[in-house]
């Protein structure tokens, strides 16, 4: 290589170097991104029941510009918002991790608590879903038959006539619109109860037995959970009878009586 060669060559080279030093030439990274952000899953998932809310997470995806921002709207069953939470990248990266932000228990019983979740990614674009769940306490109540409480599944219910009222009343649960109840006999239903007081929570109805021993299971049920509440026996009649009690004179009179019919019933035969 000739010797001016060699100098054309490095003063290209000190140009170029002097070019890059005084930041007048950079190299720069395009990302060309037309992808949203995916919204893998959510904690909780969409149509769950939960006994409370204290925590709301996502696990979100981006792999070509990564997720820049998360937004999570909580709203109460009348659509009113609570409060907007910003989760925090806590597992894996930008590009396919966890957002979750923890808060103080939401345990307000209720249907269709939502979520709105709103994730924009570096590029600028947006993915947005919404999520409902039910926060659920466990179905409680009482039941009822012809007026008197059902206590004990060994509990025997005397009636004087064979059509009988049942009675179911909700102490706590979920919304009525999710609560049935019926009477069983031998497994298969014979009575579904109808809801006649909304304020109260009562369920009532009617069924005419055939005279005879019936052993019934009262069920109520609320799209989650069966709770058989009580297995009773019912009997037509007035109810067990019981011998008045005898003081010890008056069995000394009865025994006495006894003595004097037989020694009379004894004299005339001779």
């Amino acid at each position: 290589m000739q010797p001016k060669t060699i100098q054309l060559i490095g003063a290209v080279l000190i140009a170029v170097g002097l070019l890059f030093a005084l930041n007048i030439i950079s190299f720069a990274t395009l990302v060309v991104d037309t992808t949203s952000p995916i919204i893998v899953s959510t904690n909780p998932a969409d149509g769950s029941t939960i006994p409370k809310l204290n925590s709301i997470s996502a696990h979100l995806q981006d792999p070509e510009s990564g997720i820049l921002t998360i937004g999570a709207y909580l709203y109460n069953p009348s659509g009113g918002l609570i409060m907007i939470y910003a989760p925090l990248l806590v597992n894996g990266t930008i590009y396919d991790g966890t957002w979750s932000i923890s808060f103080s228990d939401l345990a307000t019983p209720g249907n269709n608590y939502k979520i709105y979740f709103i994730v924009k990614n570096n590029a600028g674009l947006t993915t947005s879903k919404n999520v409902y769940f039910n926060i659920y306490t466990a179905l409680q109540g009482t039941w009822w038959i012809n007026n008197q409480q059902i206590t004990s599944s060994s509990q025997t219910i005397y009636s004087t006539t064979t059509t009988v009222n049942f009675t179911f009343q909700k102490t706590a649960g979920l919304d009525d619109s999710y609560i049935s109840c019926w009477i069983e006999e031998g497994g298969t239903k014979i009575l579904t109860l109808s809801l006649t007081d909304a304020t109260n929570h009562i369920w009532t109805g009617s069924y005419t037995f055939s005279l005879g021993t019936h052993n019934l299971a009262l069920i109520a049920y609320d799209g989650t959970q069966k709770v058989t509440m009580s297995i009773v026996g019912l009997e037509f009649g007035q109810g067990p009878s019981t011998l008045p009690s005898l003081s010890n004179s008056q069995l000394l009179g009865i025994g006495l009586l006894v003595v004097g019919c037989v020694l009379v019933w004894k004299g005339k035969r001779k």
